[in-house]
């Protein structure tokens, strides 16, 4: 496992069991869905752009393009779960497999990928809060188009060069996600040219315009111009505090078995599985270990996996 959590002379730091486990069930995934389709796999058709020494404006307008995803669609979402949901319905069309783990600190891993000319595979991190899965999603997106996958913690700053593949995939994931002209052109943007201290209420409001993170919107806003460094890191500990709190408060809740399984393993695995099934490649005892559901939600479970 390629490990981008360090800088590259830092060496790796050891792996957590149930980490390890997510990956070898990501994998073993995989192989279970090329072994059920064979020929009928869908090809993966990743954007074909150079991400090293490039414009990160230009490639992620590239990358947007290719996904298909507008700014005005975008602005429609409003929530951070409804972006995350359309961003990964995005990758999944074009053949990128996107699962979730369970149960894995978001401070050892929040991304994941490893390249295959096929299925190539990007592991999300399921406790992470809905805007921060959405970043790490483009962010190993670039990984992928990059051919290096590994682990990650996107979003987490580190001074290097400007070759260092996580501050490149950090800087297109954040001008795919908001595009600098897009900003700009926002009215609390566009009023004053220059502005070092925001109000948490305009981040907000750009935050869901945009369906991401206030610090995602901050970040871009140094980017541009609009804030500075000093605002950036004092914004940014104050997040990283709030993110901390809200995660010792919260308890989870109930979530139908079918709609975990789902949003573990997302429609495109999940719709392969279930046409295995249809087509008599796989057994009622198969359909049910592949994707680790009980028979009686599966009702339930190919209603949401094909659900627009």
């Amino acid at each position: 496992v390629h490990d981008f959590r360090r800088l590259p002379d830092a060496g790796t730091a050891p792996l957590s069991s149930g980490l390890r486990h997510e990956i070898r069930l990501a994998t073993t995934r995989r192989e279970i869905l090329l072994n059920v389709l064979g020929a009928e796999a869908l090809q993966t058709r990743l954007p074909q752009v150079r991400i090293e020494n490039a414009d990160p404006e230009n490639v992620g307008t590239a990358i947007r393009e290719h996904l298909g995803v507008t700014i005005t669609e975008q602005k429609t979402w409003r929530r951070p779960d409804v972006g995350f949901r359309h961003w990964r319905d995005a990758l999944e069309r074009i053949g990128v497999l996107v699962f979730q783990t369970t149960r894995v600190d978001v401070r050892e891993m929040r991304g994941f990928s490893f390249v295959e000319a096929r299925f190539p595979v990007i592991l999300l991190n399921g406790g992470d809060a809905h805007a921060g899965r959405t970043f790490s999603l483009l962010h190993e997106l670039c990984h992928l188009i990059l051919h290096d996958g590994g682990l990650c913690l996107p979003g987490d700053e580190r001074h290097a060069e400007g070759a260092d593949h996580e501050v490149l995939c950090n800087r297109v994931a954040g001008a795919a996600l908001v595009p600098a002209e897009s900003l700009r052109a926002e009215p609390a943007v566009r009023r004053v040219s220059g502005r070092e201290n925001w109000a948490d209420e305009d981040l907000a409001a750009l935050a869901r315009e945009y369906s991401v993170s206030r610090e995602a919107v901050l970040r871009r806003l140094l980017i541009i111009g609009r804030t500075t460094e000093r605002f950036y890191r004092e914004k940014r500990q104050q997040y990283a505090a709030e993110a901390a709190a809200r995660e010792a408060d919260n308890d989870g809740g109930f979530v139908p078995p079918f709609r975990q399984a789902l949003n573990r393993m997302g429609r495109l695995y999940a719709r392969g599985i279930l046409e295995g099934f249809y087509d008599g490649r796989l057994s009622a005892s198969d359909l049910s270990r592949h994707l680790g559901l009980k028979l009686k939600h599966l009702a339930d479970f190919e209603e949401a996996a094909y659900q627009a």
